[in-house]
């Protein structure tokens, strides 16, 4: 455990957050992939919003990631 919890921990916190939410929308837009759901149907606009999601997710983790490792506003100390 380091001696303070830094900036840039929140933000790998937020990261692996937005990560499991990306996961969890790209499931989704797995679970309504495939025959049945034709254009026009909820569970293709289901799909495309999931894959809307999961495209913003990752956008998430790229941002998080960057400003916590990336740049000095992830060693700014908390306590």
């Amino acid at each position: 455990m380091p001696e303070t919890i830094t900036l840039g921990h929140v933000l790998t916190a937020l990261a692996a957050l937005a990560a499991l939410y990306g996961l969890v929308q790209f499931a989704v837009s797995m679970r309504y992939t495939g025959p049945g759901h034709g254009r026009g149907t909820p569970g293709y606009a289901r799909a495309r919003d999931a894959k809307r999601y999961t495209i913003w997710g990752a956008a998430a983790v790229l941002l998080f990631f960057a400003l916590a490792w990336l740049t000095p506003l992830g060693r700014i100390p908390l306590s």
